[in-house]
């Protein structure tokens, strides 16, 4: 086997090489990657560095690998120092690792490849982020039929709480308090804004069914899609954690908003119909669709082709979705049906373009997450109506299970790897 050498000369020992197959798999998993794609990448990292063999166990925050090299052998813990979503992070360190060669490939190479890439930075600045969310709350609204007034409303106050919660992220805080700070100025921003425009006479009545989908930025749609994929792949360390994470962000968000809206003595409420005829409604619901799905994909610091196109995947998909329950399936088996679909075309598209399945199958599923119907379950659950709270929580929790379910069909549709029992080493 080649023995690998540094720019000075020197052969990389043992210790150097699975430091660099390592920082690989931190890189992938800091920016969000399923741990079985992390382990895969880091495999051909260890390949081209002349490694014997390298196998890890992820978690969501942990690497802990071991690799071999003429009968030595290492095992080091990699810990990323923060744990988050960047899409454009993830496609650019899989093409690098994708384009590295079977052997010859240096310690050094790898270090300052993935050095390069942390120095590119975020792709948007802050306004285009904030609007991001902002746009994207506003489409969540229209999809759970909030009138134009509400979702703009919802619009504005995501934009504030989204600044908010970045300028903290920034910070390198706590994601918990983040997420706290974001969805606390979002919903005050929201009851402003309508407050405003109730005390200048351009509405009457109530205005709180767009409440909740104000602070729907926050619902953690990355880590809880790729937890229950990595379920489906027996990754259950990986799995458990980052839906564990999930379900921590969930409850921060909304007890942060029934917290806003209990001390204002208001209490959001269901959205009316907002009684357009089924072919109007279905062109609106797609064109909100394609807006929310875009802003998530930019929230998620993803390249503009690929938000474009993780939009107009989920704008057919979510479509026949909708077309499905209005014509009597239950909303549970249209989301199964609509995310195969999606897992599909992701396919095709990462196929062709060489990008992560995920930078496009998350942003386009996460539009049909029911972030809006978790929220007001937990609302439900404060107000003492925990029958209803539990049938809305049941409901919300199989809908994303059969979107899970449904990625996980396209995958296992079209992956040898994801049939197979075997890890990649």
């Amino acid at each position: 086997m080649p023995t690998t050498t540094s720019p000075i000369g020197m052969p990389d020992s043992l210790t150097v090489r699975s430091e660099a197959a390592a920082a690989v798999g931190a890189e992938l998993l800091s920016a969000g990657m399923a741990s079985y794609r992390v382990r895969w990448a880091m495999s051909r990292t260890a390949r081209a560095l002349g490694l014997d063999s390298f196998t890890a166990i992820v978690t969501y925050t942990d690497i802990t690998a071991t690799a071999t090299l003429h009968g030595r052998y290492r095992t080091r813990l990699t810990q990323p120092r923060h744990v988050g979503v960047d899409v454009d992070r993830l496609h650019r360190t899989q093409r690098f690792v994708e384009a590295l060669p079977d052997d010859g490939t240096t310690a050094a190479e790898v270090h300052a490849a993935l050095a390069a890439l942390r120095a590119r930075g975020p792709l948007h600045g802050r306004v285009t982020n904030a609007l991001a969310a902002g746009f994207a709350c506003a489409a969540f609204a229209v999809l759970n039929q909030a009138g134009p007034l509400e979702a703009v409303a919802a619009g504005i106050a995501a934009t504030v709480g989204q600044a908010a919660r970045r300028t903290a992220q920034l910070r390198a805080w706590n994601h918990l308090l983040t997420t706290v700070i974001g969805a606390v100025v979002a919903a005050c921003c929201y009851l402003l804004a309508v407050g405003g425009a109730g005390a200048a006479g351009w509405a009457t009545g109530d205005l709180m069914g767009g409440h909740l989908a104000a602070v729907l930025f926050l619902v953690p749609g990355f880590p809880m899609i790729t937890g229950l994929l990595d379920l489906v792949r027996a990754d259950y360390s990986a799995g458990l954690q980052r839906l564990t994470y999930a379900a921590l962000i969930i409850l921060a968000a909304a007890s942060a908003a029934w917290t806003v809206s209990l001390a204002v003595g208001v209490e959001p409420v269901v959205a009316e119909p907002l009684g357009l005829s089924p072919p109007v409604l279905l062109a609106v619901r797609a064109a909100a669709t394609f807006v929310g799905v875009l802003g998530f994909a930019l929230i998620f610091n993803s390249p503009w082709l690929i938000a474009l196109t993780a939009a107009a995947v989920s704008l057919l998909a979510n479509s026949g979705r909708f077309l499905l329950t209005e014509a009597g399936v239950p909303i549970q088996v249209a989301t199964l049906a609509a995310t195969v679909l999606v897992g599909l075309l992701a396919y095709a598209v990462a196929r062709t373009r060489h990008v992560p399945r995920t930078a496009i199958s998350v942003p386009a599923v996460v539009i049909m997450v029911p972030g809006y119907a978790m929220y007001s379950a937990f609302t439900l659950v404060n107000a003492g109506q925990a029958a209803a709270a539990a049938t809305l929580t049941l409901d919300a929790l199989q809908t994303i299970i059969g979107a899970a379910f449904g990625l996980a069909l396209a995958h296992l549709a079209t992956s040898p790897a994801w049939r197979r029992v075997e890890q990649p080493r």
